[in-house]
């Protein structure tokens, strides 16, 4: 098995798709590599999945990965792993490329990891796992994606414990390639196979759902159900197998099994599952914290104490997730309502599944604050024994001092209150109105495109800016993006491909290639162009970055099925042949006892084989029976002489009376005596009598 071993020492440090710069490699697989990697853009780290070699090199591998990723990265949700930026990046040194995809650094680990360690989740924890893969299922099954592989090694966690399904896009590509290699699929490629799948068919929505009760039955118990110890055994022990249901199951028996029917048609949609998932959570108590294996330690700042009575606990923003606001009141983020019941709506819409629970606000604390008493609290000291006498003028200063500190405490409260902008780029309009909302300001919003915020509704920048002071009462302007700048749409057409993908990538769109075949147009050539979504669009309009754009390329002219032409005179076969641009050339001359003169004996290719247009029928002509003349034999020759005519005329002899040296008397073939002139096959047998 050939593996592109992408050793750390020749491959850190490399800028992979001009901005990703490879730190260290987290793991390696015999099909891809994830690499630990620093945007060097954006400012911050990611994880980049390199594909090996032997999966590149496979047929049809990057125009697949490019189509399933052009519609995958437009998925987004809480539930899957956020698709930064994926492509296919021509190495440095000259090596071979590799396709690449781009995502979220996640700090928890896989379910993969916790299962190796022989950790076994509880029903609560199971469950709670399940809804969070049905939302994330659920919203791209809508989107008419299938991820085609769920199994534990695809499902991570970031450090908050909410589960994430990696490699949508990516997987569905993956698998037919490594499906398609020399010896079929490895067993443990195969061990959360759907049925259908392992019957040939392609996976679909419902196959995922399949994947998904067997990972979550082998969390509950350790073992795989119908797994065996090698691929064609264990995909053939699905097959039409119902789910064992056994006691380990506990009260997701009847769910699991539901979800890893045999028939498709019986198996529950990522919608439908969730909602069962509900009905059980209701008689199953609040999960423990899940037992991740953190791959990377989580980013902390250490800031210098400070005075205030206050200290900010909040948890920091790597361990939070940055698409929702932090809560300003202690309460459970979840799917359940406070009396356990189930959001239906929630996660028909994609809805976010995690489980965070917070302590309740105790005595002396403020949500998600601790109060630290100040040493000016401190337990007053006993009063005087002995009362001492004051000075007569004390008393009227002492009215004095506090009728200026009044007026004071009463500018002071009566003052209109200034706030600090906060720092809003890049945070979503809704959730940036929310925060300015307490601060009583006038806000309006204006949009503009962005590439700095290409997220339509992101807050691109505010007046004032962040940091500064704004009264209440102020007039606050948010900008927010409506998109990214539009590109115009080059025209390509007739272009070669190669250079109509550079163009196109360039400018920023994300083309995908089909082929047709094309009697004139030359091949790799693009024929026509155009926009999936909305075809009206031409060259010259203005679209926005990452359009998908199919390009229509020649394939060339069609091959063509060799017809059948053994029989036919040569003539009437180069008449049959007029048209498809096939071409008969003799080759070979052969004598045959059964076939007449002229008649095709054989050819090559063979009947229902392609060539090439002008592509050549080699083929074996006839020359009919091979036939001698029987010559004349002198009278009273010796049998020796006569011997030596025959035979150097073709035929063989054969004494049948007589001496070898006598003279003959009788010549005969067949019983009857040949005529000089006479024609007979090569090598008949002549029958002498000699005296």
């Amino acid at each position: 098995m050939e593996i592109d071993p992408l050793e750390p020492e020749t491959r850190l440090n490399e800028l992979v798709g001009g901005r990703y710069r490879l730190k260290s490699f987290i793991a390696k697989g015999s099909a891809v590599s994830i690499a630990d990697a620093w945007d060097e853009r954006d400012q911050r780290p990611v994880l980049v999945r390199l594909i090996r070699r032997r999966i590149m090199t496979s047929p049809g591998f990057v125009h697949s990965f490019r189509t399933a990723m052009s519609s995958a990265a437009l998925v987004s949700h809480p539930n899957l792993i956020a698709i930064f930026d994926w492509g296919v990046h021509e190495r440095s040194d000259g090596s071979p490329p590799t396709a690449y995809v781009v995502t979220e650094r996640l700090e928890g680990g896989s379910l993969r990891d916790i299962l190796d360690r022989g950790r076994r989740l509880s029903y609560s924890q199971a469950l709670q796992l399940g809804l969070d893969l049905c939302h994330g299922l659920a919203e791209a099954h809508r989107q008419g994606q299938v991820h085609g592989e769920v199994t534990p090694s695809k499902i991570v966690f970031g450090a908050d414990g909410r589960a994430r399904l990696v490699d949508l896009g990516l997987a569905a590509p993956m698998h037919s390639a490594l499906w398609s290699l020399d010896g079929g699929p490895e067993n443990h490629m195969v061990l959360y196979t759907a049925p259908e799948v392992a019957e040939g068919k392609p996976a679909t929505s419902l196959s995922d759902i399949y994947g998904l009760g067997l990972v979550l039955v082998e969390a509950l118990t350790g073992t795989v159900p119908f797994s065996t110890d090698s691929a064609a055994a264990t995909l053939r022990a699905r097959i039409g197998r119902l789910l064992p249901v056994t006691a380990d199951l506990g009260p997701l028996a009847q769910v699991l099994e539901h979800a890893a029917r045999p028939t498709v048609d019986e198996r529950a949609s990522a919608v439908e599952l969730g909602l069962e998932f509900v009905g059980v959570a209701r008689r199953l108590p609040r999960p423990e914290p899940l037992p991740l294996v953190m791959s990377f330690e989580p980013e902390t700042v250490v800031e210098p104490e400070s005075e205030p009575a206050e200290r900010d606990v909040t948890p920091p923003a790597s361990l939070t997730t940055p698409s929702q606001p932090q809560p300003s009141e202690p309460h459970e983020a979840s799917t359940t309502d406070a009396d356990g019941s189930f959001d239906a709506d929630e996660l028909t819409t994609g809805g976010a599944s995690t489980t965070i629970a917070s302590k309740p606000a105790q005595e002396g604390e403020s949500a998600g604050r601790l109060t630290v008493a100040s040493p000016a609290q401190a337990v007053p000291s006993p009063a005087r024994t002995a009362t001492a006498r004051r000075p007569r003028w004390v008393v009227p200063v002492a009215a004095l001092v506090a009728v200026v500190v009044g007026v004071l405490a009463a500018r002071v409260l009566l003052a209109t209150p200034v706030y600090e902008v906060p720092a809003l780029s890049g945070v979503a309009q809704a959730e940036a109105l929310n925060i300015v909302t307490p601060f009583a300001w006038e806000v309006s919003v204006t949009t503009e495109r962005s590439d700095d915020q290409p997220t339509a509704g992101a807050v691109i920048r505010t007046n004032p800016g962040a940091g500064e002071q704004l009264r209440e009462g102020g007039i606050f302007t948010l900008v927010v993006s409506e998109g990214p700048i539009l590109r115009e749409l080059p025209e390509v057409t007739a272009m070669q491909g190669a250079d109509a993908l550079d163009i196109l990538d360039s400018a920023g769109f994300q083309p995908f290639t089909e082929i047709v075949y094309n009697e004139v147009i030359e091949i790799g050539e693009v024929i026509s162009w155009e926009i999936p979504d909305d075809p009206a669009i031409q060259a010259g309009d203005s679209v926005e970055p990452g359009t998908l754009i199919r390009l229509v390329l020649s394939g060339g002219p069609a091959p063509r099925e060799v017809p059948n032409i053994v029989g036919l005179i040569v003539g009437v076969a180069r008449a049959q042949l007029v048209g498809t641009g096939l071409r008969i050339v003799e080759v070979e001359e052969v004598y045959d006892d059964e076939t007449e003169t002229g008649l095709i004996l054989s050819q090559s290719p063979q009947p229902g084989e392609f060539l090439e247009r002008g592509g050549v029928l080699e083929v074996a002509v006839s020359l009919g029976p091979n036939l001698i003349a029987f010559p004349s034999v002198p009278a009273n020759s010796s049998f020796e002489d006569v011997q030596q005519l025959l035979t150097d005329a073709g035929f063989t002899v054969e004494l049948i009376l007589g001496a070898a040296d006598g003279d003959v008397e009788e010549i005969t073939i067949d019983g009857e005596r040949p005529t000089p002139g006479d024609e007979f096959p090569n090598g008949t047998q002549v029958d002498i009598v000699a005296a």
